[in-house]
């Protein structure tokens, strides 16, 4: 039986069996069906909204479950030394910032401000998270690092910077689910604004390692962004698995997202865990 969110994902848009949807001459990639026949489902951002340059161009996301493990594959132009970037006599490298799973149902300030989240940091190059360690942590709290980036106060000036090509793949920054990232410039620190668009990891605690896939690895497991065309065609396809923690129940929907640490592109997916972890075996003691 289809849960609620697998409906929404076949029947919630108009265009049922589409997987290239085209909105006032934007050309964007819709991954409304249910995981194809490797597991993998997709969801893929507006093409060419990557402020800044090709290299913040962010394609596509996919996820793919099995009984214990939740595989995650990333499609875009950066690479996972991120990118140097100089700004009045300033270089910094702006990385990957964290990929967060919010099961709570709330928004994702909302999730973030009661520390419901969990997140994966990933990308460690010039990262400005507020973890090291690259891994799987749970009871996490976001932040934002924007403006320590050259980046954007909020997800409404980057939206209006690329007119209107607004879409993470199947969330745009328009969505409520950004509430709170949509307008101001967020939290002020030491006198200095901090940006709305929460990237990284502020707090949480560690709670699984993660395995890191290049794409030969996540092609042999099926992954295929090359089905969307032009509107996945990024140079660099990477990801990683990580074993399902507690958070990740049989049944539970949740968004994932993450964000270039300026917030010049973003993507995020929406789907549910449907496999559950198998109970640990138990050996029979003979006498």
């Amino acid at each position: 039986m289809l849960n609620a969110l697998a409906i929404s994902k076949v029947f919630g848009t108009v265009a049922v069996a589409t997987m290239i949807t085209v909105v006032a001459g934007q050309q964007q990639a819709k991954a409304d069906l249910l995981p194809d026949a490797s597991g993998w489902d997709y969801a893929i951002g507006g093409s060419g909204n990557g402020t800044g340059g090709s290299v913040f161009d962010y394609k596509g996301i996919a996820l793919k479950e099995t009984e214990d493990t939740l595989f995650v594959a990333i499609n875009s132009n950066m690479t996972l030394n991120g990118a140097d970037w100089t700004s009045k006599g300033v270089t910094k490298t702006i990385n990957y910032g964290d990929l967060f799973f919010n099961f709570s149902g709330k928004n994702f300030k909302e999730a973030s401000d009661q520390g419901l989240l969990s997140a994966v940091h990933f990308a460690t190059r010039g990262s400005d998270s507020g973890v090291s360690e690259v891994g799987l942590y749970s009871n996490v709290k976001a932040k934002s690092v924007t403006r320590n980036n050259f980046g954007w106060n909020n997800v409404t000036d980057w939206s209006n910077a690329v007119k209107g090509n607004n879409s993470y793949g199947d969330l745009k920054s328009s969505d409520s689910y950004f509430a709170g990232q949509q307008t101001g410039s967020g939290l002020t620190v030491n006198g200095q604004a901090q940006g709305a668009v929460l990237t990284s990891i502020a707090s949480g605690n560690k709670v699984g390692d993660i395995m890191m896939m290049d794409s030969n690895q996540l092609t042999s497991a099926g992954l295929n962004f090359g089905k969307f065309g032009t509107a996945a065609n990024g140079t660099q396809t990477l990801g990683f698995s990580f074993k399902k923690t507690k958070d990740f129940k049989v049944g539970s929907n949740f968004i994932a997202n993450l964000f270039a640490e300026c917030g010049n592109d973003g993507l995020a997916i929406k789907s549910a865990i449907t496999k559950k972890v198998p109970e640990p075996s138990t050996m029979a003691v003979w006498p």
